[in-house]
């Protein structure tokens, strides 16, 4: 298989997990409930029936190959075509793909739930990219990009009609120019993400966005589902998950690429870094242990204050949302970690205080803050051109004798 068709295999994967369909299902009923909602998806329906060769099976490949036909997916009917020989090779009957309509007959229509989403990891900001896409019946998509940010809202949309293969150059430009991977999701869950940040956002008097309900009509006339429960509880079942000792690898999250930059901002971090220097500074007033209880006693309240309240709520649906993105990536012991971390800030009164996650990234951000302050003190010192009574000064260097 080529690198692109094995990209598009992947993102199908991540579409069939979207879609909530188990790991581990490979019920024909099942899955046809969900063919035709992209080629991808189609290629994974195809992938994991053809891993369970029996009759049924090859009856839903056969309808599988039937759609696709109809809707140009040549790669998808390729793969049925692959998957049903193999069955006959194994001596199991095998139903024919119905013949595509003639030409002049074909009414192009969207196929199954039309409206389609994508979903990007959140920065350290708290930002990230939504994608709605709804296949148009004259050919070519409608395409609904919109920024959001947690805890501020929509702070950016847009609507422009594409090509599918114009949305797939977008998408591979943004992982490989910037990193950015986009990750299938539920198309309801992910209308309703942006519909409440349009909510918050114009509560906010955030300019902008106001042209947001005119272009989700171009897509949509219902009114957005609720986003209870959060899209990771949808897709996990988490009432069966080990999340108790989860919390635990919390810290691990921070050393994932999505979350690198997850590091707290400095002008948030310096008041906490500047007692915590001071405090190490005073080897006169305050002991060794004395210094240390004085350290800890800032930390702590640096972990009340700053993922507390408010500031505590939006990390923790941060946490929740990337629980999902990190489960569909095929992270699930991080994506348990994560949504643990997330359980763990909405119980606590303490703020981030006693929670591995928040303790970590405490330490990341005042260490590095710390370290700033201290190169910027060294390179000024080395700099200085303050002269020093009694101090050497570098002998004058002697121009070199001209040419005669």
């Amino acid at each position: 298989m080529r690198a692109h068709d094995d990209a598009a295999l992947a993102r199908g994967r991540e579409e069939l997990a979207a879609a909530g369909v188990d790991a581990s299902d490979t019920d024909p009923t099942a899955l046809l409930a969900v063919a035709g909602r992209s080629p991808e998806l189609d290629l994974a329906l195809v992938e994991r029936l053809g891993g369970s060769p029996s009759a049924a099976h090859a009856a839903a490949l056969a309808e599988i190959a039937s759609g696709a036909e109809r809707r140009g997916w040549k790669a998808v009917a390729k793969a049925s075509r692959r998957a049903r020989y193999r069955f006959a090779q194994r001596g199991i009957a095998v139903a024919e793909a119905a013949p595509p309509a003639p030409t002049s007959s074909i009414v192009r229509r969207v196929a199954g739930p039309a409206l389609e989403a994508r979903l990007s990891p959140i920065d350290g900001r708290g930002d990230r990219l939504v994608w709605l896409v709804r296949p148009q019946r004259e050919g070519g998509l409608l395409v609904l990009t919109a920024v959001l940010n947690e805890p501020a809202g929509l702070r950016d949309v847009a609507i422009a009609e594409l090509s599918r293969k114009a949305l797939r150059r977008m998408e591979q430009d943004l992982e490989t120019r910037h990193g950015l991977r986009m990750v299938g999701a539920a198309a309801g869950y992910a209308d309703a993400l942006v519909a409440e940040g349009f909510t918050r956002a114009r509560a906010a008097g955030i300019p902008g966005v106001g042209e947001y309900p005119t272009y989700r009509a171009r897509l949509l006339t219902s009114e957005p589902e609720s986003l209870a429960p959060p899209l990771i509880a949808r897709v996990v079942d988490l009432a069966a998950a080990p999340l108790a000792d989860a919390t635990r690898r919390g810290p691990a999250l921070l050393d994932e690429r999505e979350l690198a930059s997850w590091l707290l901002e400095r002008e948030t971090v310096t008041p906490f870094a500047r007692e915590i220097a001071a405090a190490r500074e005073s080897p006169l007033l305050l002991s060794r242990p004395q210094q240390e209880e004085r350290v800890t006693g800032i930390v702590s309240r640096a972990l009340r204050e700053l993922f507390g309240g408010t500031a505590g709520d939006a990390y923790r649906r941060r946490l929740e949302e990337m629980a999902y993105y990190l489960h569909a990536t095929g992270r699930r012991e991080l994506a348990l970690a994560a949504v643990a971390t997330a359980q763990a800030l909405a119980a606590s009164t303490r703020g981030g205080e006693g929670i591995p996650f928040f303790e970590e990234l405490a330490r990341r951000s005042f260490g590095m803050v710390m370290a700033e302050d201290a190169e910027r003190a060294k390179v000024e010192a080395e700099s200085s051109v303050l002269v020093r009574p009694g101090a050497p000064q570098p002998a004058a260097r002697r121009p070199p004798p001209r040419g005669r």
